[in-house]
């Protein structure tokens, strides 16, 4: 399967690529890991990456400058969780609007500091800039060995696939704020939870990882792509999606397919385990007090199979786009593509 041809979001990565210089001491290729990895020269990587919270503000789905500082910091040190990094500490990016300057920071700032601290980790400086729209945007750093990185690549038929946690709280907050004003489901309930541990723990049992900050079929279908794999879905959504999530969509009368497949993710850590493993995944879960969810496995072939059948992952990830940004478009095509 080619990467890059039919899904808007990889032929835009692939061509800033191409139109900037490379590091040297960077390893690994463009798309095969969460956060960018460049050799320090002591036998460890520093691990890099940066995430911005500003179009979900723009589209009405975050209307809490904490929420924002929250999920900001989470999708970046879920990065880091993805490659089994540790972290050093984060920098932030704030464009603060004109109005209600103050109390804007101090929710920001708030979000923030609950992920921070959750992670055992600090905010080391950052920028700050005034305009029209609130922006808030976090650059993480942290330290893997050389060698024990988690990669998106690496999976084999017959891998075995784990979510660290329950699934589809992103979009079923997306679709509370969307369809019911946010009452079924306020975005305070969006909170992920800190990987970082669990990534630490996967070093050297985990054949490939990546966060959910897409949801879980933009997670698959890139596995399925990077890997030259078929994964097969073999849980009914109901056993994957987070209570909550699913009230939200019975509710609604959604398809639970539904609240796997939209754009908003909750930044959860998907991962391989080849069966060779499971034993070691067993020992590491036990330590951190952890059940991993089982998701599917991988197998000859290519794409995302659900109930036996391949599933459009490239149409699924460009819906918003051939939406035109409208969110009740991109809904409506959504739910007829899940149904």
């Amino acid at each position: 399967m080619r990467l890059n041809d039919d899904v808007a979001e990889n032929r835009r990565l692939t061509r800033w690529a191409d139109l900037l210089p490379r590091a040297p001491g960077q390893r690994g290729a463009i798309h095969e890991t969460d956060a960018e990895l460049v050799e320090l020269g002591d036998g460890r990587l520093l691990a890099l990456t940066v995430d911005t919270v500003c179009e979900e503000i723009r589209l009405g789905l975050y209307r809490d400058p904490r929420t924002a500082g929250r999920l900001a910091a989470a999708a970046a040190l879920s990065d880091l969780a993805a490659v089994g990094a540790e972290p050093l500490g984060l920098l932030l990016s704030v464009t603060l609007p004109p109005v209600d300057v103050d109390a804007v920071q101090e929710a920001v700032a708030r979000g923030v500091a609950e992920t921070v601290a959750a992670a055992g980790t600090f905010v080391l400086g950052g920028d700050t800039n005034e305009g029209d729209d609130l922006s808030v945007g976090c650059t993480a750093a942290g330290t893997v060995p050389c060698g024990s990185q988690l990669r998106r690549v690496g999976i084999s038929p017959g891998d075995l696939l784990f979510s660290a946690g329950p699934l589809g709280l992103g979009a079923a907050v997306a679709a509370s704020t969307l369809f019911a004003g946010g009452t079924l489901l306020p975005e305070s309930a969006l909170a992920p939870p800190c990987r970082i541990a669990h990534g630490i723990a996967l070093r050297g049992i985990a054949s490939a990882a990546m966060d959910t900050s897409d949801g879980l079929v933009a997670t698959l279908d890139q596995l399925a792509r990077l890997n030259g794999v078929a994964l097969h879905l073999t849980r009914p959504p109901e056993e994957l999606l987070d209570p909550r999530a699913l009230d939200v969509a019975r509710r609604l009368g959604l398809p639970l397919l539904a609240l796997l497949a939209a754009a908003q993710g909750e930044q959860e850590l998907v991962f391989a385990v080849p069966p060779q493993g499971l034993p070691a995944l067993e020992v590491a879960a036990a330590r951190l007090g952890w059940t991993p969810a089982p998701v599917g496995r991988a197998e000859s072939g290519h794409g995302i199979v659900v109930n036996g059948a391949l599933f459009d992952g490239a149409r699924a990830r460009n819906l918003l786009g051939s939406s035109g940004g409208d969110l009740r478009a991109y809904a409506a095509a959504l739910v007829a593509l899940t149904r």
